[in-house]
């Protein structure tokens, strides 16, 4: 094994490379007309997905960095007293997904492999290796609104895919409000276990109702399938919510974090 410190530049560097792989296998497979991101997942397993969580388990193990980003320890007791907002948002997206109609079963599991990878690949790279680095570059606050700030601005590339910039910009609003959220539960839970699944189920959720949607002859169009401003609508209050919870974050997390 080989060790390398986890900072902003090591950080910066790994996060370039995993989003080359991530839109070039995706671009590479995209027609001239662009692609429904719903298109993306529910066909088999995606290989942009894959290849961009295998890259990051690589890293992660070959540089010992799962302690450091929080895999080495599961949810910390109090864990249901940050989650249950988000908790209440994922039993919304049931009874909705009920409603419209569940996919065929196997829709639904390459639906639900595909967000769960998803999940594992975003929260390892925003949560995990680039809040880590940018705190030991400039603290927690930098390090809390710079990996969510990226978090939202990468959704905005899904443009090069889709062709549909307005709901690139809306996904890329409402990924940087629900990133504050998720970094909340990165710090408060001790485990980035915790937002691995709370996000791969989200994403499920906000799929599996565009799939209800599409098959019963609506428009699908991935997380913004639930009205133009839906997912921006839903994510202010996540981040009134992380924000309340971070509010001693400049004191809990001055030396450090677990």
């Amino acid at each position: 094994m080989v060790e390398m410190k986890l900072t902003a530049l090591v950080a910066l560097g790994v996060y370039l490379v995993w989003h080359a792989i991530n839109l070039g296998i995706q671009k590479a497979g995209t027609g001239p007309d662009g692609i429904d991101l719903l298109d993306l997942v529910k066909h088999g397993i995606s290989p942009s997905i894959g290849a961009a969580s295998l890259f990051l388990l690589v890293l992660v193990l070959v540089f010992r960095w799962w302690g450091e980003i929080g895999l080495a320890q599961g949810p910390q007791r109090g864990t249901l007293k940050v989650i249950w907002p988000w908790l209440l948002f994922l039993a919304l997206f049931a009874f909705s997904a009920l409603g419209a109609g569940m996919p065929p079963a196997t829709v639904t599991l390459f639906i639900l492999a595909n967000t769960l990878m998803v999940g594992w690949s975003e929260e390892v790279m925003f949560r995990g290796i680039m809040l880590r680095g940018l705190f030991r570059s400039g603290g927690i606050w930098v390090a809390i609104l710079g990996s969510s700030a990226l978090f939202g601005a990468m959704h905005v590339l899904n443009v090069f895919l889709t062709g549909d910039l307005r709901g690139a910009v809306i996904q890329a609003g409402a990924a940087l409000l629900s990133g504050v959220f998720l970094a909340a539960v990165r710090l408060r839970t001790g485990s980035l276990w915790t937002g691995i699944v709370l996000h791969g189920l989200w994403d499920a959720g906000t799929f599996f109702i565009a799939a209800g949607g599409a098959a019963a002859g609506g428009t699908a169009a991935g997380p913004t399938a639930l009205g133009d401003y839906g997912s921006i609508v839903m994510s202010l209050p996540l981040v009134l919510l992380g924000l309340f919870f971070l509010r001693h974050a400049g004191r809990d997390y001055a030396k450090g974090y677990a």
